[in-house]
This record gives C-alpha cells, sequence and structure tokens, in this order.
C-alpha cells in the first residue's frame, strides 16, 4: 500500500467490483464526467476487467488502477488510476475520483493526488504526468494548479458529452518530474 496522511492506496482486489458497480453506475456521480446514465457496466464485467489486472504479470502495464481507501479505517472511498504508460518517453496520464459523495471536499483527493504524483515519478521512473479535464470541472482544475500542474491548452470538442448531447472541450495538463522535484 501507498499510505499518505488521510489514505491508503491499494491494489484493485476481487470484491472491489461491489464499489465499481455501485460508483460507475451512479448517474450523479458520473455526471459530471460526462456520464449522465453512469457507465452501465455489469459487476461480472467489471470483476473480470479486476481479474485481469491481478493476472497481469508486467512489472509496468500499461494501465493499471487503484483503490483510495481511508487511513483510519481502509474503508475504500474513491478509485485513482495511471494509463498509457509509456516507458520509452516516460510519461504516463492520471486519473482520480473519489467516489463516496461524503467524503468528498475533505482533503482525501489532494492526499491521495500527493502521494501517488509522488509514487508514480519515483516508481514508474516518470518524467512527465499528464491529465485532462472537462472545462466545466474548475475545482478538479484548482486542486491540480495547487499541486503545481499547468494548463498547456484547451483540447477542442475532445469528448463526447452526454450532459449535452454535444462535444465539448477539455482542459489538457501536465507537470514534470523537476517541477514536482523543485515544488515540494
Amino acid at each position: 500500500m501507498i499510505y499518505g496522511e488521510k489514505v491508503a492506496i491499494r491494489q484493485m482486489e476481487i470484491g472491489d467490483e461491489d464499489y465499481l458497480y455501485k460508483w460507475w453506475n451512479n448517474e450523479k456521480l458520473m455526471s459530471h464526467a460526462t456520464w449522465i446514465c453512469g457507465l452501465l457496466k455489469s459487476k461480472e464485467s467489471i470483476r473480470k476487467s479486476i481479474t485481469n489486472d491481478i493476472e497481469c504479470t508486467e512489472l509496468f502495464p500499461e494501465t493499471k488502477r487503484y483503490i483510495i481507501c481511508k487511513k483510519s479505517d481502509l474503508e475504500p472511498i474513491g478509485e485513482m488510476n495511471y494509463c498509457d504508460y509509456d516507458s520509452r518517453n516516460q510519461k504516463s496520464e492520471l486519473g482520480i475520483k473519489i467516489c463516496e459523495v461524503d467524503e468528498q471536499g475533505k482533503g482525501y483527493g489532494e492526499d491521495a493526488l500527493k502521494i501517488f504524483i509522488d509514487f508514480m515519478f519515483k516508481h514508474l521512473n516518470l518524467n512527465k504526468i499528464e491529465l485532462t479535464t472537462m472545462k466545466d470541472n474548475t475545482r478538479a482544475q484548482n486542486l491540480y494548479k495547487k499541486l503545481g500542474f499547468n494548463e498547456i491548452g484547451i483540447i477542442r470538442k475532445a469528448i463526447f458529452d452526454s450532459r449535452n448531447g454535444a462535444f465539448s472541450d477539455v482542459v489538457y495538463m501536465d507537470l514534470l518530474k523537476e517541477e514536482w522535484v523543485n515544488g515540494k
């Protein structure tokens, strides 16, 4: 596990499909990410995906998902991942979601990001972490900026947004290892 002040981040386990099923199919929770009906994933398909992750023998797979737990009782409250891991160019994309709505706004996301960013730079030997967020998700953008991410630009009409049935812009941000190390 990766421990922060408020959270512990652990690998996915069999049984986590119950959490992901609840979170991913919650239209209110997923609507800000443009999924107004949730992801419409079955519990069985989620379980199979977790099983595939567990059985993966690659040291650094292209994509890896984790569960964010409250450190106090190890109760799962969200998920985190890296994807598009590129060892040659030493970069990867980062994703996070505090899925238990009652736990949002309590600093768990910030703590999780701090320890996971550090983990990614040190363990994955990255030079750069990238992310995108919906243009209207200013709360997330403000947190990313607080942690040192820079807004690189807007990717126009990059994602189909089911909230309005149209394509929407996303904000592209990144953080370099040297900025993280020197900014801490």
